[in-house]
C-alpha cells in the first residue's frame, strides 16, 4: 500500500512546489502592473481613451497588457462608441488576460512570440472586420455624451504608498486574483500529473491534435480565466503543442469581456464568432505543415 502511494505524494509535492513557485511570479508581475496604473493616477489609460487616431492600434496595444485593466478600458472605449467594432476586436484577439503572467512565469521567451502572434492577429481582424462593415452599429451607449460627464470630469489622484498595499495589492491581487490562480494551477497541475502518471496522455493528446484545437476553441468562448490555465499548464509540462496552445489564446480572452458581455451581447458573440474561425484554422494549418 505504502508503495502504491509513494508515487501519488511525490506528485502532490512536486505540484505543490512549482504551483506556489509560478503562483509568486504572477504576484510579483500583477503588482508591478498594477503599480504602474495606480502611482500615474490612471492618466496612462485616460491619455489613450482621448486619443482619436489609430483605434485599432490603441486596442490592440491595450489588449495586449497583461491583466484585465487594458481589456477593460478597451471595452469602455466601445460601449461609448470611441472605436469601432474592428478595434474592440483586435483587443480581444491580441488579450491573454491573466493567464499572460502565468505564461510570462513558466516560458517567457515562447510567451512573448505568442503574444506578439496574437497581437498581430488582432491588428489584422481589426482591420479587415472594419473594411469589411462587420458589427457596425453594434455598440451600445449609456450616457448621452461618448463619456458619461462624470467620468470625464473625474481627475484621479496618484495614490499613496500605504492605499496602494491595503486597497490594490491586498484586496484586489492578493485576496481577488491569486487564490484562483494558486487554485487552478495546483488543480490542474495535480490532475495532469496524476492522469500522465497512469494514463499515456501525451500519446493519446499526439494521436487526437485536432480535437484538441477544436476544444481549445471551445473552451475559449468560458468569459473566465480559470479554465484557460489548464492549457497553459499543459503546454509548459510539453503535454500539448504549441498550436493547441494558441488556439485558447486566439479564442478566448479572459475576463476582460465580461462588461461586454452585460452591455452587448451581440457584440459580445459576434467577435467571438469571428475569432473562432482563425482560433481553428491557423493551429490546423500549423500542425499539417
Amino acid at each position: 500500500m505504502n508503495g502504491d502511494l509513494r508515487p501519488i505524494a511525490g506528485i502532490l509535492g512536486e505540484t505543490l512546489k512549482e504551483s506556489l513557485e509560478v503562483t509568486l511570479l504572477v504576484l510579483l508581475m500583477m503588482s508591478l502592473v498594477e503599480a504602474f496604473d495606480v502611482f500615474s493616477g490612471g492618466r496612462i489609460f485616460r491619455r489613450l481613451k482621448r486619443s482619436g487616431r489609430g483605434q485599432i492600434l490603441l486596442s490592440a496595444l491595450l489588449g495586449s497588457i497583461p491583466g484585465c485593466a487594458g481589456g477593460f478600458a478597451a471595452v469602455s472605449l466601445y460601449t461609448h462608441r470611441m472605436v469601432s467594432f474592428g478595434a474592440l476586436l483586435a483587443m480581444m484577439v491580441a488579450t491573454a488576460g491573466d493567464e499572460a503572467f502565468l505564461m510570462l512565469a513558466m516560458f517567457p521567451r515562447k510567451a512573448l512570440l505568442l503574444l506578439g502572434i496574437l497581437l498581430g492577429l488582432g491588428l489584422i481582424l481589426g482591420w479587415a472586420a472594419d473594411r469589411l462593415g462587420i458589427g457596425r452599429n453594434l455598440a451600445t451607449e449609456k450616457c448621452g455624451e461618448p463619456f458619461c460627464a462624470e467620468e470625464e470630469a473625474e481627475e484621479e489622484k496618484p495614490e499613496s504608498v500605504r492605499a496602494f498595499f491595503t486597497d490594490h495589492l491586498w484586496h484586489h491581487i492578493i485576496l481577488k486574483h491569486l487564490p484562483g490562480i494558486f487554485g487552478w494551477t495546483f488543480g490542474i497541475m495535480l490532475l495532469f500529473g496524476l492522469l500522465s502518471h497512469y494514463f499515456d496522455l501525451e500519446t493519446w493528446i499526439g494521436e487526437n491534435p485536432v480535437l484538441m484545437v477544436l476544444f481549445a476553441t471551445a473552451v475559449g468562448f468560458i468569459p473566465e480565466s480559470g479554465p484557460h490555465i489548464a492549457f497553459v499548464t499543459l503546454f509548459a509540462g510539453g503535454v500539448i503543442p504549441f498550436p493547441v496552445l494558441l488556439a485558447n489564446s486566439i479564442s478566448q480572452d479572459g475576463h476582460a469581456s465580461l462588461p461586454l458581455l452585460a452591455e452587448s451581447r451581440k457584440a459580445f458573440f459576434l467577435a467571438k464568432a469571428v475569432k473562432a474561425v482563425p482560433a481553428v484554422l491557423i493551429p490546423l494549418a500549423m500542425l499539417l505543415f
